[in-house]
């Protein structure tokens, strides 16, 4: 039996946001049609794949299996594609991202796509996070990744990440004074967020500066002159998330999700699957490392 690959993205992108209006966004269709497309699919297994008698939505026994072949296909299928298609393709993509998005990920993601897809022209856009966002909607943006709150952002979630107090490496902070920040201009939702969390905790504090980019920040940081808020993957080595000890309130996670528009060229939808796919491969590789390293402590612990 041939399965159809159309199907099979729409039931991965219901996989991966647990939600099928959120899967309907990722592969621009309507809801409706998702739910066309899985009943197709349903009726083309002779299986159930989600359970939609629970609260949240859970892939069945056998949704899990074919899900992973699932994965597979489409993986070989978009690999062929960029076989055939890679010398061919050409164009401009207008992407974005936040300044603060782990460098070191942002230098591989389009370093792997160039070397994939060399006669495609990138046009970068980097700003705090509101700015990228405020662009895409704006029309400005083919793709963007963006950074929200958990489970508020449209798009496909590529990653959740720690958002933490930074200072420098040698920097103590006084208790009996005011914290000196380094934050992001008013409209910055993790500036509102940190003061408002140093505020219900009664802890006082002064700006010390204001920066709409990343270096200024970082300036301020490494100077021992300020702590801030930033994403925790990517830190210079210089910089050190701030533990509770230093009796600074918890910040929540956050999300980057990944938004494409909804009539974009080839080759941006060939950019967006080489990001998506660089993070679910981040992902299992993560996943393997961690299950490895439970199963050295459980011989450990066996053994002793």
């Amino acid at each position: 039996m041939l399965y159809d690959t159309v199907l099979l993205r729409t039931f991965a992108a219901i996989c991966d946001t647990r939600n099928f209006t959120k899967a309907a966004r990722s592969v621009n269709l309507t809801r409706s049609a998702v739910s066309l497309h899985i009943k197709r699919l349903e009726d083309q297994v002779g299986l159930r794949l989600f359970d939609r008698s629970a609260r949240q939505l859970m892939v069945t026994e056998e949704g899990e299996v074919l899900l992973s072949y699932a994965r597979r296909i489409l993986a070989l299928n978009e690999e062929v594609e960029s076989r055939l298609n890679c010398n061919r393709l050409r164009g401009l993509i207008r992407f974005g991202a936040p300044e603060y998005f782990d460098p070191q990920t942002l230098a591989s993601l389009l370093g792997q796509f160039t070397a994939r897809y060399p006669a495609i022209r990138l046009q970068i856009e980097m700003a705090i996070g509101p700015d990228i966002a405020a662009l895409f909607e704006r029309g400005g943006l083919d793709l963007a990744i963006i950074n929200c709150e958990l489970g508020e952002g449209r798009g496909v979630v590529l990653r959740r990440e720690h958002r933490v107090w930074v200072a420098q490496r040698a920097m103590k902070l006084d208790p009996e004074a005011p914290l000196p920040l380094a934050l992001f201009p008013p409209h910055c939702g993790w500036r509102r967020l940190a003061l408002a969390r140093l505020d219900e905790v009664g802890r006082s504090w002064t700006l010390l500066l204001q920066s709409a980019g990343v270096a200024g920040i970082l300036a301020a940081l490494e100077a021992g002159l300020a702590i801030s808020v930033l994403a925790q993957s990517g830190l210079p080595k210089s910089l050190r998330p701030l533990s509770q000890c230093e009796e600074l309130p918890a910040l929540p996670d956050f999300e980057y999700v990944l938004r494409r528009q909804a009539k974009v060229s080839v080759a941006a939808n060939a950019l967006a699957e080489v990001i998506v796919g660089f993070f679910q491969l981040s992902a299992a590789l993560g996943d393997s490392g961690i299950r490895r390293k439970k199963r050295t402590q459980h011989l450990a612990a066996c053994k002793a």
